[in-house]
């Protein structure tokens, strides 16, 4: 038995989903799922690097730039639970054996490319590299966790794509992150990116007239590089069914202090702009569907 087994997170809810006012909405889903911020105390005990070292590896407060987005007829879907705790754009079972004493089962995805960084469902390491946990872990423990958190936001992403289909015969998905800055003369900087899995999640149109829009307000924006989409877009971006899934990352210093995770005067404007990308996209479903 590992000492994991002896903590009892109490998160309140799996995730929390805000739908339209209106009677008529849009069928767009707008996704955050790795800005979560509730760090249970039991759970935190188990960790060997403070606080502050594990929120650096949130999407800080993209939950708070779009608040407001269902006053434009979306429907918005954050996660509560932190993404090192159940990264919910991984797959369900990519689970590092190092942090098990005992075997993980067979069926669990213990060589991906994200398990081997460290960065798997269950997070080995911080942002930095630290490691994070104290000890090993309890698989039927976190068995519990992903059937809890993962499964659950998947299905939300999952019924709103069956009822948008059926009802409008597609859908568009924006799964919603932000990145680390990167110093300016970096050949890769960019304020924001769009991914779309190289040109396979999601329509043309989409993620080139969402280019232009973030270009015309200013921004300097790339596609794909160095973010394509994470499992959300890959998985869910089918536009040959009508499926459009695009990926946005947005460089965090645009809007806050990285070290000290204040705000800053920009987190406003960007706030309205995204608020104004929203309004815009609901514009443009006819010509995306």
């Amino acid at each position: 038995m590992s000492l994991f087994d002896f903590i009892k997170p109490s998160f309140s809810l799996p995730f929390l989903i805000q739908y339209p006012q209106n009677e008529y909405s849009y069928p767009i889903l707008i996704s955050s799922p790795h800005s979560g911020i509730e760090y249970d105390s039991h759970l935190l005990s188990s960790c060997r690097v403070p606080l502050n070292e594990l929120r650096k590896s949130e999407d800080s407060y993209i939950h708070l730039l779009l608040k407001d987005v269902t006053q434009y007829r979306v429907t918005f879907l954050q996660a509560s639970l932190p993404r090192i705790f159940c990264d919910l754009n991984r797959e369900a079972w990519e689970l590092d054996p190092d942090l098990f004493k005992d075997p993980l089962p067979e069926w669990c995805h213990t060589n991906s490319p994200q398990v081997k960084r460290g960065l798997g469902t269950v997070h080995k390491i911080s942002s930095s590299g630290k490691q994070i946990y104290k000890y090993y872990l309890s698989f039927p423990k976190i068995k519990e966790r992903i059937e809890t958190y993962w499964f659950s936001y998947h299905q939300q992403i999952q019924n709103f794509i069956q009822k948008s289909s059926k009802e409008n015969g597609g859908c568009i998905i924006l799964d919603m992150h932000s990145m680390p800055s990167m110093l300016k003369r970096n050949p890769y900087y960019a304020d924001i990116v769009l991914g779309d899995g190289f040109s396979e999640t999601c329509s043309p149109a989409l993620i080139n007239n969402s280019q232009k829009f973030f270009t015309e307000k200013g921004f300097k924006v790339s596609k794909n590089i160095p973010y394509a989409g994470g499992y959300i877009t890959r998985h869910y971006g089918n536009p040959r069914q009508n499926i459009h899934v695009m990926q946005i990352e947005i460089n965090k210093s645009i809007y806050m202090n990285e070290n000290s995770f204040e705000l800053q005067d920009g987190f406003y404007l960007l706030k309205q702009q995204l608020n104004e990308y929203i309004e815009w996209l609901c514009s443009q479903i006819e010509t995306i569907l």
